[in-house]
């Protein structure tokens, strides 16, 4: 019954709580019993039950409920499997939000190493434009955790293809996060890249892209102060 396992994955984030604050008892409980239980869910053939263990899985791994081993050896490898090409479409883009949403609480090393490779492969998924607008949306998450290197080296190739999509509402989400992007990378870059893309947006034949990058102007011309000039600035202020 669908409701019992929605109600049970409610559960898991207290149980996991009792099992870690009686660890020497009980020191394997979650990792062995109820973890896989969540990341089996994620790919139940019913959405409130889905739902339900994608909040879980944030909870734990926001309070670092879950051991390191386990999220590079039983979270990471099965949200791979479900952002698959062959993978129903709604799971496929539900894991690929979970992915993007879990980098900032996993930290550089496992986002560089796990994530990162399938997420560029999702930004390039033509046949989801789901897919890619979930991408778009947190690129900037993904950007700021990854650094500078990362960013430039892997990921600004794939924001450019998802400034230029042809579905108005990538290139609105593109738009949004242009801040958190710009952030990531050099003077240079933004200079002599990142400038350019953005004027493309605010010319957009779309007015909600338009909408979006015109609100994104200011917040992206920040990112050219001189951080030495500015905060002294301010402080005297």
């Amino acid at each position: 019954e669908p409701t019992v396992r929605a109600e049970l994955m409610e559960q898991v984030p207290h149980i996991a709580l009792f099992c870690q604050e009686n660890r020497p008892s009980i020191p394997y409980a979650f990792s062995k019993y109820l973890l896989p239980i969540v990341v089996r869910y994620l790919a139940d053939q019913n959405n409130q039950v889905r739902k339900t263990s994608q909040a879980a899985l944030l909870v734990l791994l926001e309070q670092e409920l879950i051991e390191r081993y386990d999220v590079e050896t039983k979270v990471c490898p099965v949200l791979i499997d479900l952002t698959a090409p062959d993978s129903n479409d709604d799971v496929k883009t539900e894991a690929v939000a979970i992915m993007c949403k879990m980098a900032s609480m996993v930290g550089k090393d496992i986002t560089e190493r796990l994530v990162l490779p399938r997420f560029c492969e999702m930004c390039c998924d033509c046949r989801m434009f789901h897919v890619r607008k979930v991408c778009a949306a947190n690129f900037g998450d993904i950007c700021s955790v990854v650094g500078q290197q990362a960013t430039e080296e892997m990921l600004l190739p794939r924001f450019f293809q998802l400034c230029s999509d042809n579905v108005w509402g990538v290139r609105k989400a593109c738009a949004e996060c242009f801040m958190a992007v710009s952030c990531a990378t050099s003077q240079e870059v933004r200079r002599t890249k990142l400038s350019t893309l953005f004027i493309n947006l605010i010319s957009d034949p779309s007015r909600w892209v338009r909408q979006a990058a015109f609100q994104s102007l200011g917040p992206f011309i920040s990112t050219f102060a001189n951080p030495s000039t500015s905060s002294q600035y301010f402080k005297e202020e």
